[in-house]
């Protein structure tokens, strides 16, 4: 047989490698590509198939005994991803009957092969006595085990063996320092867990409830309910003295839209600076000067704040009211903070002051609850031009609070703060522009407000536009838009998923223009809060140039740190700049380490571009039968490359006996997805074929 068609180099016939990126499996399919992997023996697929049945995910119908039966075929075989998850169905009695002992038997074969997770599952069971004898300090021993892998619930559980005295005497410091540490990794019982600390005065340096509330809040953003109702609690605890009424309720938007109860005026905090006794400028100035900045001394300028409000100056008594309000400087006391917003209210006429002073009296701190107080004090601030003090006036309109119910005046308080830029006030006046109450309907008028307020980081007018893209009834229904909407919205409030969704929908221009710089600005931010997802896309940004000029050095950096957290497409990415020496120092047998950890999670172009390495002997010693395995495995995956090269294979019997049936049927694969290369070599085969005597064909 004639087969010089065939006799070239590897080098040349197969793909080249490139930095390709693998597409998602959709769910046709994928459960029969996995149950022939699974049943072939592949641990992975088994894992896979257990999870799809677990959780009734990929087209599968929820199963929990199917589930517990693939895991169990993964565990035997010693892999550890599958040995956890039997360990869990045992522990919870998920598709077989529960047994803790069992339960410990597969945490430890997994955390003996150092599986974080799986060394916090065997220290609990050692905590609690559950299938093993109870044993404080071997659940201490585990849970060290896995903080020394950075893994952040091992580190508020080991933690906790320390704030509860369970390894000898209580020591609060070192279970402060890991809580922190895991706070710092956005996990979110660390946050909550550093925020009670905070509250109750077990912290170093003792009670401080502004860094409390600052860890609730970030946990409460990622949508921690223990976090949510710790930071609702922590504000009733901050808020007006026992027996005084309770705030005014948020005014409610129209159609289901979010609106705002009124609010005190934020002032933004002054910039950044040491300090200075001697600075020029007003009282409140120097006040402010000790209010931010390493040297930062909010005593001090309660002192300098509390000597000019004697004095009668308006601003230091604004201030000093504030201060009050939050306990900065001096103790918190809202009576004390009430009457300093009068004294500046009443006697000097301070728009800001009259605000403030009118919200105490809609939230009752410092002063009897007076929504008819609250409206005089809010009106005066209004027509002196304060736009948060237009918007809460608007609002007790709305509402009818303190004034006869009014939408008209509501809308016209609103236009008036939306003048100035004010977003809540944006936002509340496209709500009565949908609804066209106190103002004729406008839906054109509605969405341009919204976008205003959403320019400015305003998380409800983001989902109202949202809510006005998904709406039938609106006229403008766009799901695309839609959907950029929700996630800027979920984005903001510190979703990371989301985060990832809108830096990659402002790359493709999906519901929104192409916007490359705010891609990155959110890349950036999900990619440093460790979304291993994030980190790849951040990394493509960064190779590409997308991100102010190509910088392979930056994409390899964050290709590498989405590989460490078994990211299958960066692992891949990164193995190929390995063999490029893009980025990094050419490397070849790292190369196909990371080809090796992708190809063992299934990802068919890792797979394809290890039997490269294999057969052409890169990096590693030249392995023709396991260049055959790993093409096959990617060639059954659909893979055209590999189904292209596996019919050179089996044409040229290089590493598996010749099989030109084999070779057709593989060409043919490949032609079909249009793979030129395959199609010239299966019409070359075919023409061979036609023309070797009947004795030479196979």
């Amino acid at each position: 047989m004639n087969r010089e068609p065939f006799r070239r180099s590897l080098t040349w016939l197969l793909a080249a490698l490139c930095l390709l990126v693998a597409a998602s499996p959709v769910a046709a399919g994928y459960l029969d590509r996995m149950r022939a992997r699974a049943e072939q023996g592949d641990p992975v697929a088994q894992v896979a198939l257990g999870r799809a049945y677990q959780y009734g995910r990929r087209g599968a119908k929820k199963d929990l005994q199917k589930a517990f039966s693939w895991y169990e075929k993964a565990a035997k075989q010693g892999y550890a991803k599958g040995q956890r998850p039997l360990g869990v169905m045992y522990e919870l009695g998920l598709g077989v009957e529960r047994d803790f002992s069992k339960a410990a038997y597969w945490y430890r074969e997994a955390a003996e092969q150092g599986l974080a997770r799986a060394q916090v599952n065997l220290g609990l069971l050692y905590k609690n006595g559950q299938g093993v004898k109870r044993d404080e300090r071997e659940a201490a021993r585990w849970f060290e085990r896995a903080v020394a892998l950075d893994y952040p619930r091992a580190e508020v559980e080991l933690g906790l063996l320390y704030e509860e005295g369970l390894l000898g005497a209580r020591d609060l410091g070192k279970a402060f320092d890991l809580y922190k540490s895991a706070a710092a990794k956005k996990y979110t019982r660390g946050m909550l867990n550093l925020g009670r600390l905070y509250e109750t005065g077990l912290a170093p340096g003792g009670v401080d409830l502004d860094k409390a509330l600052r860890w609730y809040r970030k946990a409460a953003r990622m949508r921690y309910d223990p976090a949510r109702k710790a930071l609702r609690l922590l504000r009733k605890k901050m808020a007006a003295p026992a027996g005084k009424p309770g705030p005014a309720s948020p005014a409610k938007g129209e159609g289901g839209q979010k609106g705002q109860k009124p609010r005190r005026e934020q002032k933004k905090k002054p910039a950044a600076a040491p300090p200075d006794k001697n600075a020029a400028g007003s009282a409140v100035e120097r006040a402010n000067s000790y209010l931010a900045g390493e040297g930062a001394d909010p005593v001090k300028a309660a002192a300098i704040a509390m000597e000019a409000a004697g004095k009668g100056d308006p601003e230091a008594q604004s201030l000093l009211g504030r201060l009050y309000t939050e306990g900065l400087g001096v103790e918190r006391d809202l009576a004390k903070a009430a009457y300093w917003f009068k004294r500046a209210a009443a006697e000097r006429g301070s728009a800001e002051a009259r605000n403030d002073l009118g919200v105490m009296y809609i939230e009752g701190d410092g002063v009897e609850r007076d929504l008819t107080e609250a409206a005089k004090w809010l009106a005066k601030a209004a027509e002196q031009g304060n736009a948060v003090a237009q918007n809460n006036l608007g609002i007790m309109y709305a509402n009818g609070d303190g004034v006869v119910r009014d939408k008209k005046r509501a809308a016209f308080w609103y236009a008036k703060a939306a003048a100035q830029g004010e977003p809540n006030a944006q936002n509340n006046l496209a709500i009565l522009y949908t609804s066209g109450q106190g103002v004729e309907a406008d839906f054109d008028r509605a969405v341009e407000l919204f976008e205003q307020a959403a320019a400015q980081g305003h998380v409800d007018a983001m989902n109202n536009l949202g809510l006005i893209y998904s709406d039938d009834r609106a006229g403008r229904r766009d799901l695309e838009k839609a959907a950029f909407w929700y996630a800027l919205a979920a984005a903001e409030q510190g979703d990371l998923d989301a985060q990832n969704r809108v830096g990659v929908m402002f790359i493709q221009g999906k519901g929104t223009e192409r916007d490359l710089e705010k891609a990155l600005f959110w890349l950036q931010k999900a990619a440093e809060a460790g979304d291993a997802e994030a980190q790849n896309n951040l990394a493509t940004m960064y190779r590409k140039g997308d991100a102010g000029g190509v910088d392979l050095a930056k994409a390899a950096y964050w290709c590498r740190e989405a590989a460490r957290q078994g990211h299958v497409t960066a692992q891949n990415n990164l193995a190929i700049m390995y063999t490029k020496g893009e980025g990094v120092e050419k490397d070849l047998g790292k190369a196909v380490q990371w080809f090796q950890e992708a190809a063992a999670q299934g990802d068919p172009v890792a797979q394809k571009n290890l039997a490269v390495m294999l057969a052409d002997g890169q990096g590693v010693e030249k392995d023709m039968a396991q260049a055959v395995y790993w093409f096959e495995k990617a060639a059954s995956s659909g893979n055209m490359a590999a189904q292209r090269n596996l019919g050179i294979l089996y044409v040229n019997a290089d590493g598996i006996p010749q099989d030109i049936g084999k070779a057709i049927y593989w060409f043919e694969k490949a032609a079909a997805q249009g793979d030129e290369a395959a199609r010239e070599n299966l019409a070359r085969l075919r023409q061979y074929l036609e023309n070797a005597p009947r004795d030479k064909r196979q």
